[in-house]
């Protein structure tokens, strides 16, 4: 095992690499010590994961009231994140932001998501620690203590599986 820095170990730009385009990721939330798991569009940009979505929604809610949730690409890759409503998406403070869903999304964003709803909202989730492998080489990262533990992987987590039918 070799122990580096989160500049140093490259887990940056894996994120980047993997995650950076339109991307459906679980989002992973609890409430009174019940879990929830559900599907969400999302993108990594600049440090955290990016959720365009309603305040309505359940995982909306538990996300206002516990802070801390888990984002998936339901392989191996898992990060612990402090998430946060930021607001919709037209208010000010979200305008720079906005114009990178727009260009992650461009497909389908303006199509799906009514902004002239209230209830319409970013969630930004921020990863405080985690895990993810890539090149046969696992990666378990705590960003808050600056430390990436790097083993090589001997198990089936980098194959590719192709469908047989």
């Amino acid at each position: 095992m070799t122990v580096k820095s989160v500049k140093e170990s490259g887990i940056i730009n894996i994120l980047e690499e993997r995650y950076s385009g339109d991307t459906i990721l679980l989002i992973a939330t609890a409430v009174d010590n019940v879990p929830s798991v559900r599907c969400v569009d999302s993108f990594y940009y600049e440090g955290s994961f990016w959720i365009v979505t309603d305040l309505r929604c359940n995982y909306v809610k538990e996300i206002q009231n516990n802070k801390y949730a888990m984002i998936s690409d339901a392989g191996h890759n898992r990060f612990w994140c402090e998430a946060k409503v930021t607001g919709h998406p037209l208010n000010a403070e979200n305008k720079s932001i906005r114009e990178v869903f727009l260009k992650v999304f461009h497909n389908w964003y303006k199509e799906v998501n009514n902004e002239s709803l209230d209830s319409v909202c970013f969630v930004k989730a921020t990863p405080y620690k985690g895990y993810l492998h890539k090149d046969k080489t696992g990666y378990n990262f705590n960003i808050n203590k600056d430390t990436v533990n790097i083993t090589k992987t001997t198990h089936h987590i980098d194959v590719k599986l192709e469908p047989f039918w």
